[in-house]
């Protein structure tokens, strides 16, 4: 379920990956201040991974993906391990 226009509004702009309020990455904390649940809030990191590896929208994968690793660790399956290895967008992201 995506985020209701009352749920956007009470995260604040430290919550987002970039500014203008873009790609919403709430620590557990804002999310459970602004009442999203924290499978909603997993869904919204790895909701902004796949985003980010569009040609046509804003931001680049690796700048997404610190900021998913460092609010969800290795809760999104998209993101590397402990070594802090970033996965690749892949072929399709390479033309």
């Amino acid at each position: 379920m995506a985020l209701t226009a009352k749920q956007r509004r009470a995260l604040p702009d430290s919550a987002f990956a970039l500014t203008g309020r873009r790609y919403p990455v709430p620590t557990k904390a804002q999310a459970k201040r602004a009442g999203i649940s924290e499978a909603q809030r997993i869904r919204l990191h790895r909701n902004a991974l796949a985003r980010s590896t569009n040609r046509r929208t804003a931001g680049s994968y690796p700048t997404i993906a610190r900021k998913v690793r460092a609010r969800a660790g290795n809760r999104v399956a998209s993101v590397g391990g402990k070594r802090g290895n970033v996965s690749s967008p892949g072929p399709r992201g390479r033309r």
